[in-house]
């Protein structure tokens, strides 16, 4: 079966991109965890295990292929679509011996090169809680077309806008950055201010996807300020209303399987 990795060029320029140090791949992002072994086998897995293996998956903003790696394993077609080209050639070269992963860029909100009604299961991880409101509402409108009946999604974003109005943010920064620093108080990690887990679920509505469960976590700090929001895509169907979880202990946890992983090296 011949490889069917393709460069597809939308007029979108590179340099309109956030520009970002990848040397260390995006393990850095796994530090609490100890890896990002661990963090896929302890966190991230055991909430979509219900959904895999499938026989086909949408990962959008993939970087250099972290969970990539890990989800490839579960589908017979997956297409790994990022705005980055420097993140898609390191992709296509560390997938080039896997014929079933298919890595396009794109212009930062469009699916046109996935197949209407083809997917069925979406990821994202560690890229939407950057995301302005915009781009997430232009890439849901994407998914109610390109996720087959019944498809479903799991995408990690923002939850930052519950606490923008906050006395918290309201503080100067030339007050509160030395009580960060001294972790008195905790900051927002580049989390968008402009979307929240409400947010997030109404956007879902407007475009034909409801809103299964949704778990708020704290992100090195006391704050909820991410959100793993469970999605499928809706029709007529009627369905229960969303599972709100407010996990305050999500550190917690990746400290605990940081330990275990040590233990075991």
């Amino acid at each position: 079966m011949p490889k069917v990795f393709r460069r597809v060029r939308t007029g979108y320029s590179a340099s309109h991109c956030m520009k970002y140090d990848w040397r260390e791949a995006g393990e850095e992002w796994s530090a609490p965890w100890g890896s990002s072994a661990a963090q896929w086998a302890g966190t991230i897995f055991p909430r979509i295990r219900d959904f895999l293996p499938t026989s086909t998956i949408l990962e959008i903003a993939p970087g250099f292929g972290r969970w990539t790696h890990y989800l490839k394993d579960y589908c017979e077609q997956l297409w790994a679509v990022d705005k980055s080209a420097e993140c898609i050639e390191a992709c296509l070269q560390r997938f080039a011996a896997s014929s079933h992963v298919r890595c396009h860029l794109n212009d930062g909100r469009s699916l046109s090169m996935v197949p209407d009604a083809s997917i069925d299961f979406v990821f994202s991880f560690d890229s939407f809680v950057h995301t302005n409101r915009d781009v997430v509402d232009a890439y849901l409108r994407e998914l109610r077309r390109k996720l087959k009946i019944g498809g479903k999604g799991f995408i990690h974003h923002s939850n930052f806008g519950e606490y923008v109005n906050t006395p918290r943010e309201r503080l100067p920064e030339a007050l509160a950055k030395p009580l960060i620093k001294a972790r008195i108080l905790d900051w927002a990690h580049n989390r968008n201010p402009g979307m929240s887990a409400d947010l997030f679920r109404v956007l879902c509505a407007q475009h034909g996807l409801h809103c299964l469960s949704q778990e708020l976590v704290n992100w090195r700090g006391r704050r909820l300020i991410d959100c793993l929001s469970l999605f499928v895509r809706s029709d007529s169907a009627p369905h229960d209303a969303t599972k709100i979880i407010r996990n305050p202990n999500f550190m917690r946890e990746a400290a605990r399987l940081r330990r275990q992983w040590r233990s075991r090296s």
